[in-house]
């Protein structure tokens, strides 16, 4: 049985200048002339070498930093506070608006409408930006998460950040970065050592939950797909051009579907980021090439990874150990496995009950949220060219004479076999011009989105009222 602790990840995002558009999409070759040049080091190693429960959670990001060549960070009480500050606000209220670092000023535990303001309240006296994840498991489990995510994971290895504090409350992780704002970009066009992730010799997990915000991958929001993987060119080089290559050295066969993230993103800092499409093996070798296609020789890298010997733990929490030499074990000391999921039980049976619904937030400003029947997550519509975006994203595609089997908005009664199976469903006549339909779970009937606008309206009108605490606790998806 697969674990998996699932993380919601949101960050504040520092944003190089950028003075013009440029694309520089990462390509993918299958060439494997390199790989006869690869040595294995034998030995593979894990951030959860030891003890983890002995040891503070920013001491625990500071072994990746170490696997990775970055300098410690130094633990910062007044950011630590800062953090707790904000977990605390995140456990009575929810998010602010759709914006998971902001705060309501008229809301109870309100400490500044954004991270910096916060750490500046708490007398901290350099930049403070800010790192959160929501989800089921610790601190230690939501860093390896968060790690596995494109561009979190280049605030937290950056090497211009200099201090940490993180906090939890429920399920709410949060941790604030300090910087010197004016070193910040400069350290990184100073290096001299580019910083590969996994480092050559770690041992990662097989996947990737496309939950981040912002989200590298749309498309395959709330799908599990391979790990992400990074080369980050030492020199400040700016929106690199590579070719990468996978190859796993197990089976002996190169990994030919890979998505990539455009190295001019601003979100991705000028790092190389790229994930295999599927999952990759377990307890498998494999070796990674990157090369600068620009044509100026910038840099070329060679290094392998292994991924662990078993799933039944993903993220494990601080009390769960991994025993391993060559290969890696993940072991629940109790000798059964504890399963720990998002959403909890309790969330899960408001999702249940919550599925298709259009709920409002009626004290605040009548926020609509879709609750999704198929990723179990609820969306925000701010707007109707957002609410139309989402029909795109979602609507499920049907034929004329399925749908004409679902009685409309006018019919006397609603029901039906299909309409009870795709209740609070989005669908998409395939056979027309993809007109859109809503069906509706209170009545099973089917309503007409004419526009962007007329979605908008419809779905507020079919909706429930509620208060956002109420619904805080089941995770929020990003509509792209």
């Amino acid at each position: 049985m697969k674990i998996i602790y699932s993380f919601i990840a949101f960050i504040v995002v520092l944003m190089a200048g950028v003075g013009m558009v440029h694309a520089a999409q990462t390509e993918v070759s299958t060439d494997t002339s390199w790989v006869s040049e690869v040595a294995s080091p034998g030995a593979y190693n894990h951030v959860r070498d030891g003890d983890v429960q002995q040891i503070d959670p920013e001491e625990y990001l500071n072994r990746y930093r170490a696997m990775l060549g970055v300098s410690e960070l130094a633990t910062s009480e007044t950011l630590r506070q800062s953090a707790q500050n904000h977990a605390d606000y995140l456990a009575i209220n929810g998010q602010y608006q759709g914006d998971p670092h902001g705060q309501g000023e008229s809301l109870p535990g309100f400490t500044g409408a954004t991270p910096d303001d916060r750490c500046s309240a708490e007398g901290y006296g350099l930049y403070c930006t800010e790192v959160q994840a929501y989800g089921g498991g610790d601190l230690y489990s939501a860093i390896d998460a968060l790690m596995m995510t494109p561009f979190h994971r280049v605030s937290m290895i950056h090497p211009g950040i200099t201090e940490i504090g993180c906090a939890q409350n429920g399920s709410w992780m949060v941790c604030d970065l300090g910087l010197d704002i004016s070193d910040y970009w400069s350290i990184v066009a100073n290096s001299s050592d580019p910083i590969m992730y996994p480092a050559d010799g770690q041992v990662i997990s097989t996947t990737f939950l496309v939950t981040e915000n912002p989200n590298p991958y749309p498309a395959h929001y709330g799908q599990f797909i391979g790990p992400t993987l990074m080369y980050w060119p030492a020199g400040g080089i700016i929106w690199p051009e590579a070719e990468v290559s996978v190859y796993d050295l197990t089976d002996g066969r190169s990994i030919d579907s890979i998505l990539s993230v455009d190295t001019a993103t601003g979100s991705a800092g000028n790092a190389i980021f790229f994930n295999p499409l599927e999952p990759l093996e377990l307890d498998h070798e494999y070796a990674v090439h990157v090369i600068d296609i620009s044509g100026d020789d910038l840099y070329e890298a060679s290094w392998t990874f292994k991924t662990q010997q078993s799933s039944n733990i993903d993220f494990p929490n601080a009390d769960q150990t991994i025993i391993y030499d060559a290969h890696v074990d993940w072991v629940d000391p109790s000798g059964g496995e504890v399963l720990v999921s998002v959403p909890n039980s309790g969330t899960s049976e408001l999702i249940d009950r919550l599925k298709g619904y259009i709920m409002l937030a009626v004290d605040y400003h009548g926020e609509a949220w879709y609750v999704d029947p198929i990723t179990e997550l609820r969306y925000y519509l701010k707007d109707g060219p957002t609410a139309y975006e989402f029909l795109r994203s979602f609507g499920l595609g049907i034929t004329n004479a399925d749908l004409e089997s679902i009685p409309t908005e006018d019919d006397a009664y609603g029901g039906g076999a299909l309409a009870e199976q795709l209740s609070g469903r989005i669908l998409l006549q395939i056979e027309e011009h993809g007109e859109a339909w809503y069906i509706n779970p209170a009545d099973l009937k089917r309503y007409y989105l004419a526009d962007g606008d007329e979605a908008y309206r419809i779905m507020r009108e079919l909706s429930w009222g509620t208060l956002l605490a109420a619904i805080s606790g089941i995770p929020i998806g990003l509509v792209e």
